[in-house]
């Protein structure tokens, strides 16, 4: 099953998600090392959609 595809506006949100729980402690040791690293794999989405739309722009302003 392939993974859905996240707007960065929906990947930012899960991020402010886990980030709150995080800061109110309401993630255990048990689940605290996958929260984190969805936070990782999801910060890394937005950085790449950044990077390619500040290439795009980049390049209409250049035509």
């Amino acid at each position: 099953m392939a993974e859905k595809e996240f707007s960065y506006t929906e990947a930012m949100a899960e991020i402010e998600r886990i980030m709150e729980n995080l800061r109110s402690e309401k993630v255990d040791v048990d689940t605290l090392t996958t929260q984190v690293k969805r936070a990782s794999e999801l910060i890394a989405l937005c950085k790449g959609k950044l990077h390619a739309t500040e290439e795009e722009v980049k390049k209409l302003f250049n035509e």
